[in-house]
C-alpha cells in the first residue's frame, strides 16, 4: 500500500461513494417523496383557494342580484301602495263628492217641500184674512157656498201673486 501515496484519500472516496449509495437509498427517495407531496399539497391548496375565490365570487354575484331584486321588488311595493293610495285617496274624494251632491239634492227637495208648504200655509192664511175682511165688510153672514167660491177666487189670485 506503500504504492499510494494517499490511501487515506482513496478510502475517503470510497466511503462517500458507498455513503452516497446509501443515502440515495434511504433518504433520497423519500426526501424526494417529501418534496414532491409537499409540492402537490401547494398545487392543491392554491387550486383549492383559486375555487374557493370563484365560489365567493359567484356568491357575492348572487347576493349582490338578490339584493337588487329585493330592492326591485320593495320599489314595486312602494309604488303599489301608492297607486293604491291615490286611488284610495280618488275614490274617497269621489264618494265625498257623491255625498255632498245627495246632501245638496236632499236639502233642496226639503227646501221645496218647506216652501210649498209655506206658500201652501200662506194661501189658507190669506183666504182665511180674506173671508174675515171680506166679511166685516159685507157684514152679513156668508153662507158655504158663497164662501167657498170667495176662497177660490182669492186663492187663484193670491197663487199668481205670490209665484
Amino acid at each position: 500500500m506503500e504504492n499510494f501515496p494517499n490511501a487515506t484519500l482513496l478510502a475517503q472516496v470510497f466511503d462517500f461513494i458507498i455513503l452516497l449509495v446509501l443515502l440515495r437509498l434511504v433518504a433520497y427517495k423519500p426526501l424526494t417523496k417529501l418534496l414532491s407531496d409537499r409540492q402537490k399539497l401547494i398545487v392543491d391548496s392554491i387550486a383549492a383557494a383559486e375555487e374557493e375565490r370563484q365560489q365567493a365570487e359567484q356568491l357575492k354575484a348572487d347576493f349582490e342580484a338578490e339584493l337588487r331584486r329585493a330592492r326591485d321588488q320593495a320599489q314595486e311595493i312602494i309604488q303599489k301602495a301608492v297607486k293604491a293610495g291615490e286611488e284610495q285617496t280618488a275614490e274617497i274624494i269621489e264618494n265625498a263628492k257623491n255625498e255632498a251632491k245627495r246632501l245638496k239634492d236632499s236639502a233642496l227637495v226639503d227646501i221645496q217641500r218647506e216652501k210649498d208648504k209655506a206658500v201652501a200655509e200662506m194661501r189658507d192664511q190669506a183666504a182665511n184674512l180674506a173671508i174675515l175682511v171680506a166679511g166685516k165688510i159685507l157684514e152679513r153672514k156668508i153662507d158655504d157656498d158663497i164662501q167657498h167660491e170667495l176662497v177660490q177666487d182669492f186663492v187663484k189670485e193670491a197663487g199668481e201673486l205670490l209665484c
